[in-house]
């Protein structure tokens, strides 16, 4: 494999983490009612993630690089699993913390 095709597909995992992240945040936003820190925290990443994808889709448009629809709907499928097993009742705002700290560094 090339160093280009190592990049092209080193742009499209990023762009599948990056919607993986954005799916996950909005899902976790809107059950976050009684933590308003967090809640805001959160939106603020939401917004930092959203940047971060309009500028992959930039340079993947700009250097004419087909984007996986596979990996995109994987990363879709694993938020959400990630989601349903936030939504367990009594310890959501610890699991909350769990995915980010796991998540997030990536």
């Amino acid at each position: 494999m090339t160093d280009i095709e190592n990049y092209h597909n080193w742009l499209r995992d990023a762009h599948a983490m990056e919607k993986q992240a954005e799916s996950l945040l909005v899902a976790t936003i809107r059950r976050l009612d009684n933590e308003p820190q967090l809640r805001t925290r959160l939106e603020q990443h939401l917004y930092e993630t959203r940047r971060q994808l309009s500028a992959l889709q930039d340079i993947i448009a700009r250097n004419h690089i087909s984007r996986s629809a596979l990996k995109d709907a994987m990363s879709r499928v694993a938020a959400l699993g990630q989601t349903i097993g936030i939504m367990l009742p009594g310890d959501e705002v610890i699991k909350v913390i769990i995915t980010a700290y796991v998540f997030c560094p990536f």
